[in-house]
């Protein structure tokens, strides 16, 4: 049964709460907990379990487990109290893993970050289990999914966050990783549970959100920034995708969530 995450807390560590000790304070995890290390750091324990803090990891704490890190460290962070299934997978999946497309997940704490100020939880709610979703990819290699299959998706998601902003077409995807447009397109689907073209227009749409509450600059050019080519046809995507207009979004947003 999915039950909804509760008393989300989240933002961004820069240690500096510590001044000049080398090692953080012992603690005992309260709720669940999902760093992303912005940087390299030194070591971080989790019950008895020491990990090289590297650039681009994810780290899962769960309730009740007892941690502490090396000093200095960065690193964006969410906490929330869970059960049912998302708990079930949370204490299934490893503990620390790479993250194989750091700025979706970026993108998307930066808006559950604002969001967590405001009165929308439904989009709040949205937003996390979307990243959830981006987590649980990097954390298991479904059964059946052979590791070759798993290193050629992650290739093509990165192919597709270098080059979502260009004009870039399915055959020019998967001849980034060696394969038939058919091939490509069907394992591509059946691993990530989206197709090619979509995942293309959720980065588009990512990249739109992100200039319109972080820039001022006209939506003609996010348009072309984003990949869509004109402002009409971000218009149109962005409002299926959101149910919002790209001008709507960025006013309910620099309204209700920049201080």
């Amino acid at each position: 049964m999915l039950s909804l995450p509760e008393n989300i807390t989240c933002g961004y560590f820069d240690c500096s709460e510590f001044g000049a000790l080398k090692v953080s304070p012992k603690r005992k995890v309260a709720k669940y907990e999902i760093e992303f290390y912005l940087d390299d750091g030194r070591t971080t324990t989790c019950d008895g379990k020491t990990y090289e803090i590297k650039k681009d990891y994810i780290q899962i704490a769960k309730p009740g487990q007892v941690r502490y890190s090396e000093l200095p460290f960065r690193t964006a962070y969410i906490k929330f109290n869970a059960d049912g299934e998302i708990a079930e997978k949370l204490n299934r999946i490893p503990e620390y893993f790479h993250n194989s497309h750091p700025q979706r997940i970026y993108n998307k704490i930066d808006e559950i970050i604002l969001l967590n100020e405001g009165e929308n939880k439904l989009l709040l709610y949205s937003r996390l289990l979307s990243l959830l979703n981006l987590v649980f990819f990097d954390a298991e290699i479904p059964a059946g999914r052979n590791g070759k299959n798993y290193e050629v998706i992650v290739k093509a998601k990165r192919y597709i966050e270098k080059h979502f902003d260009t004009q870039i077409k399915l055959k020019d995807i998967a001849d980034s990783v060696y394969l038939s447009e058919i091939y490509f397109h069907n394992i591509f689907t059946e691993f990530v549970g989206i197709s090619p073209h979509q995942y293309l227009i959720d980065c588009r749409i990512e990249n739109a959100k992100k200039l319109l509450w972080n820039t001022n600059i006209p939506i003609s050019e996010v348009a072309e920034k984003s990949g869509f080519g004109c402002q009409q046809y971000l218009n149109k995507v962005f409002k299926n995708e959101t149910g919002m207009t790209p001008g709507y979004y960025r006013k309910a947003f620099q309204e209700n969530y920049v201080l």
